[in-house]
């Protein structure tokens, strides 16, 4: 930087770049690899359970395959495919590549076919390194060679094709890295870059022969990268282990101990899991570091705590910067910190944190970060524009570049860098990851539409709006009209519904900046100055509580709506259905226990003017009566008829008990994905899923994004995942009559845990999907007499209490339908009795009923969206609990999936029905004791006074979590003349045999864990360490853990205590117009194929 250009901000820039130290930097990756192997030949370069490979022998196998690849042609910056994943030949493969001049392109053999073969082709591959055995599915190669044909003995000296002739410069290896396009961008990394991070120092990290580092991540990840360069530059040992057991803590400890690893580069998404549960088992490292996420402050504090002669280092970078562009020295994090700094750069390295003019940012101040030095990737291969667009000249340090990361970030006062989030076309609305480009390009994509814009609109008047979308369109034709219902149509047809716009504005033509470009600015000031149509226009003016209406639905759905326009067709879904209805009980004054019946009116008459007609109803109704409009009875004997007789049997006898083939309904679902789970790691089968997507990709896509929500494996490592679109709701789950007569060929066992989980929607609206879907499913399984394993819920059997049964065992026949008072039961219900009915044709089924499901008990990785959930967290927030011996029934869904999967694999179904309960629950009083021992200030309330906070709560904060659940503790019915939460207290709700969970599972070695001290402790952990329910600002950590179940004695047959408690009181909301909703959709379908 001159002189000219300084001004406080620079100066400190040139401080805090000021990175340059010495290191080989002219030299390639062969090149030193071949010096250690010449110091020290005999050293182990590599293990991997029983193999190794010393240094001496990886140069001279990595030898000659590089004169076997010139011999077939390669030249020098060939990319050259190295087809496998991590193993000790893939090392032998990467060396062997560059010795030959060329670049080697990772291509993991686990990826889907059509994915490896697009990465191929825009990498330019035509010759391939096959690893022993695996498959090759690269085409049009000009050349294959396989790793066990081609490593014989080392050439002699001077024979052979000459091996070499790579600069640092060169491209040593192609990356692959996400685009908002969804095909995957080819990003050039020179050996440079590598070996400026492979001797970078951070706190005494630089492995050294003394080190053995662990290898655990796929060759195709960064991760990979600086795992094998930094081990064999240095001299130390690669410590090669599988990934499974990289994600069992547990064993992760024991082979880290016995193996002896010193140096760990983990992703944070693996260290969280281990903090959480076992952070001791990082205790024998000398340095771990993680990087590709935000690292938590509480858990890295949790390692710290566990490992104190540990260094922790947190890492940020792109691909684009071969890997790593800053590091941070992790220190005990202040109690309460927020996020943990990524530190300064990397050495050698340079970062920029720039104002959108391009001028630097002063400290504090957020910009985008730039990155630079020298582990700039030489751009992106055959995308020159994209190259050019994203690697922008250095207006600070002439003739260098800089890498546009597209991330937000700001100087901390002592030169370390903190991460705001992206700045890009990506945002995050209500929890889900939205691409504003792919909207955009569907809106194009319609025949009446020529330009299309989307903006993320706030209001900056309401600090709870979380944003909500904004499409501008200009017709095709300039004389013609934009058909806003077929536009919406069509977006529904290809989009999710988060990403559709909450409002659609036509206009003649956009604004246009100096360089032709939609002047994004001025978009919302010319649709207010020349509007040729918005999506609803101003409402007739109307007076009274009409009005008021009219602002809610408007406030909720950013939408001013006309008295025609139908909620659901305008942006409305259940969850803003729930909050439309919170907003109403309490700006109209009314009582709470109109709820039902609102949402009831809405969902026949989805119009405004058709909900102000049931609001007037209402008001002006009894209230003791429970308003106007009362549930329509329904014959459930005669909703739970078959209707059809099964086809007579044949073909294949299903090999159940050694399944080649699974279909999971529900895998987008928290119980869904844990079967999936389950069956890849217990079964050798190929797991069918349909899924409520656009296409087979985006129902791969959907699947993976849950398994990782979840912590488990993503399916791209499974190829024995096949995933379809479909719907539970539609005639034949949406499926052509081909695809279902295929599946109904091969199905040797179907898992049936799909279904729409709504509490707030009557049975009607859940029929199609609960009820019809499962008989779409029967007819699946019917021609071959398929198993059919049914996943239910113990609320089916809530009617029995009010009926003053005390006790209901596995086999006694399902009544009392007409007592369970809320849809989702009904539809249960009602779909266990269809499948009995099919049962007694013949076809095998089981009946699974859980009661609470929970979250994991090792991760404690929780279903948030839950009515429990959603308690303890108002409870946090309130301070205010119920003083009932609640019952905390909780099956953790990770002993649910095992004890389905085993009983599916291991007992014929006939008929049996299994109550998968917790023999050792605990009470709510149990889980209060937690909270508060871990800092919150809890007080308890006789039930009808808390039912009163709770409603007053609710209607002061319409987005609050438990405002889809309020109706559970305020409406009565069921013939009891009680709420329906009320149903599940002791002396109510039934005792539960498990006669058939315990034959069945016996010698198995599973075992529902106690609702003891240690779960609890472990849920409580994981809603505080993702943000779910705040952590006390005390910053108490709860006592040591008890595992004893004192207190809370099991009960034989699992007859668990509930608790006896008076009904809930006509309760008045609070007037007014609140906030937005969070980042949630807790009424939603979960578990669902719709």
């Amino acid at each position: 930087m001159s002189s000219a250009q300084d001004t406080p901000a620079i100066s400190c820039l040139r401080r805090w770049n000021d990175t340059a130290t010495d290191y080989p930097r002219n030299s390639c990756l062969h090149e030193l690899f071949d010096a250690r192997a010449a110091e020290a030949p005999d050293a182990v370069a590599a293990v991997h359970v029983d193999r190794q490979l010393t240094y001496g022998e990886l140069r001279d196998r990595s030898d000659a395959l590089a004169v076997r690849l010139r011999g077939v042609g390669t030249q020098r910056g060939d990319p050259v495919a190295v087809c496998g994943d991590l193993s000790l030949d893939a090392l032998i493969a990467f060396l062997g590549v560059l010795k030959a001049g060329a670049a080697y392109v990772p291509l993991d053999d686990t990826l889907p076919p059509a994915r490896l073969r697009a990465m191929a082709e825009d990498a330019g591959v035509q010759v391939a390194v096959v690893l022993p055995n695996v498959t090759c599915r690269v085409r049009r190669l000009r050349a294959r060679v396989d790793l066990s044909d081609a490593v014989g003995p080392a050439p002699e000296p001077g024979a052979g094709p000459r091996i070499g002739g790579s600069t640092p410069r060169d491209c040593a290896y192609v990356m692959f890295t996400s685009g908002s396009t969804g095909r995957p961008k080819a990003v050039a990394i020179p050996h440079r870059g590598v070996v400026r991070l492979a001797f970078a120092d951070v706190a005494g990290s630089r492995p050294g022969p003394g080190d053995r580092v662990l290898h655990a991540y796929s060759l195709s990840s960064d991760a990979s990268t600086i795992e094998i360069w930094s081990a064999l530059l240095n001299g130390a040992c690669l410590v090669l282990l599988d990934r499974e057991e990289l994600l069992s803590p547990a064993t992760l400890e024991s082979r880290l101990r016995s193996e002896g690893v010193t140096v760990a580069y983990l992703t944070t998404g693996v260290l969280h899991h281990v903090a959480r549960t076992r952070p001791e088992a990082l205790r024998c490292l000398r340095f771990v570091s993680a990087g590709g996420e935000a690292m938590d402050p509480d858990l890295a504090r949790a390692v710290l705590a566990a490992c104190p002669d540990t260094t922790l280092v947190n890492f940020y970078g792109p691909t684009e910067n071969s890997v790593v562009s800053t590091a941070q020295v992790v220190r005990d994090p202040l109690p309460g910190a927020e996020d943990v700094p990524i530190g300064r750069p990397l050495d050698n390295s340079s970062c920029y944190v720039l104002r959108a003019d391009g001028t630097p940012a002063v400290v504090g101040e957020q910009g985008e970060l730039f990155v630079g030095g020298d582990g700039l990737a030489l751009g992106y291969l055959g995308d020159p524009e994209l190259t050019a667009e994203r690697f922008v000249d250095n207006p600070f340090e002439p003739g260098t570049r800089l890498y546009r990361t597209g991330d937000r970030a700001s100087w901390l006062p002592d030169g370390a860098l903190r991460y705001h989030g992206r700045v890009d076309r990506q945002v995050k609305l209500r929890g889900r990851r939205i691409e504003l480009d792919e909207i955009e390009t569907r809106l194009r994509a319609h025949h009446t539409v020529g330009e299309a814009a989307v903006e993320v609109v706030r209001d900056s008047t309401d600090t709870t709006d979380a944003g909500h979308l904004i499409g501008y369109v200009t017709p095709a034709d300039p004389n013609g009209t934009v058909s806003l219902d077929e536009l919406r149509q069509h977006l529904v047809v290809w989009l999710p519904a988060a990403a559709i716009p909450s409002r659609l504005v036509v206009l003649q033509r956009f604004p246009v900046t100096r360089s032709g470009k939609i002047d994004r600015k001025r978009l919302a000031e010319r649709a207010a100055e020349n509007t040729t149509v918005v999506v609803s226009p101003a409402p007739r003016a109307a007076t009274g509580p009409a009005d008021v209406l009219a602002e809610i639905w408007e406030h909720t759905l950013r939408v001013r709506p006309m008295p025609a326009d139908n909620f659901f067709a305008i942006g409305g879904d259940s969850l803003l259905a729930a909050e439309v209805v919170t907003r109403t009980l309490a700006a109209l004054d009314m009582d709470a226990r109109h709820s039902s019946a609102l949402i009831r009116r809405l969902l026949r008459t989805p119009t405004l003017a058709g909900y102000a007609d049931a609001v007037d109803e209402l008001r002006r109704a009894d209230a003791s009566a429970q308003g106007a409009d009362v549930a329509a009875p329904v014959d459930f004997e005669a909703e739970a008829a078959l209707g059809f007789d099964l086809p007579p049997r044949q073909g294949p006898v299903p090999r159940w008990d050694a399944p080649r083939h699974v279909l999971v309904t529900g895998a987008s679902g928290f119980v869904g994905a844990f079967l999936v789970d389950r069956l890849l790691r217990s079964t050798s089968a190929t797991v069918h899923c349909p899924i409520r997507a656009r296409d087979p990709r985006h129902a791969r896509q959907r699947l993976a994004a849950n398994l990782a929500r979840f912590g488990l494996t993503p399916p791209e490592v499974a190829e024995r995942v096949v995933c379809f679109p479909a719907d539970l709701a539609a005639p034949g789950l949406g499926l052509s009559t081909e695809h279902a007569a295929e599946l109904s060929g091969v199905l040797d066992l179907v898992i049936h845990a799909g279904a729409e989980v709504n509490f707030l929607y009557p049975y009607a609206q859940l029929r199609a999907a609960n009820v019809n879907g499962t008989r779409a499913v029967i007819r699946l399984a019917a021609t071959r007499r398929v198993p059919v394993h049914f996943l239910s819920t113990i609320a089916v059997v809530a009617g029995f209490g009010t009926a003053g049964v005390r006790q209901v065992d596995e086999d006694l026949p399902l009544a009392h339908a007409d007592r369970l008072t809320m849809g989702y039961a009904e539809s249960k219900w009602v779909a266990e009795r269809v499948l009995q009915q099919a049962a007694d044709q013949g076809l095998p089924v089981a009946v699974h009923r859980p009661y609470e499901i929970t979250g994991d008990r090792r991760s404690g990785v929780c279903n948030t969206e839950t009515a429990i959930c959603s308690l303890f967290k108002t409870i946090a927030e309130t301070g205010l609990a119920p003083d009932v011996p609640l019952p905390m029934d909780f099956v953790p869904v990770d002993y649910l999936a095992d004890a389905v999967v085993h009983i599916a694999i291991n007992r014929r179904a006939t008929r049996r029905v299994y109550h998968l309960t917790n023999p050792n629950p605990a009470r709510l009083g149990d889980m209060l004791d937690r909270m508060r021992a871990a800092g919150c200030e809890i007080t308890t309330l006789p039930y009808p006074r808390w039912v009163a906070e709770l409603v007053r709560h609710v209607a002061k904060h319409p987005t609050s979590p438990t405002a889809p659940f309020v109706s559970l503790c305020v409406n009565r019915g069921n013939k009891a003349d009680i709420s329906v939460k009320e149903m599940y207290f002791e002396g109510i709700f039934p005792a539960l045999g498990r006669t058939n969970v315990e034959r069945d599972l016996a010698g198995s070695g599973l075992h529902c864990p106690p609702v003891d001290d240690a779960l609890l402790d472990r849920y409580l952990a994981y809603f505080f360490s993702t943000g779910y329910i705040p952590r006390p600002r005390s910053g108490a950590e709860p006592p040591p853990t008890r595992t004893t179940t004192v207190g809370r004695t099991p009960h034989p047959g699992a007859q668990h205590p509930r608790p006896v408690c008076s009904s809930s009181p006509r309760t008045k909301g609070v007037r007014g117009v609140g906030g937005r909703p969070a980042d949630r959709d807790r009424t939603q379908p979960e578990g669902e194929t719709r």
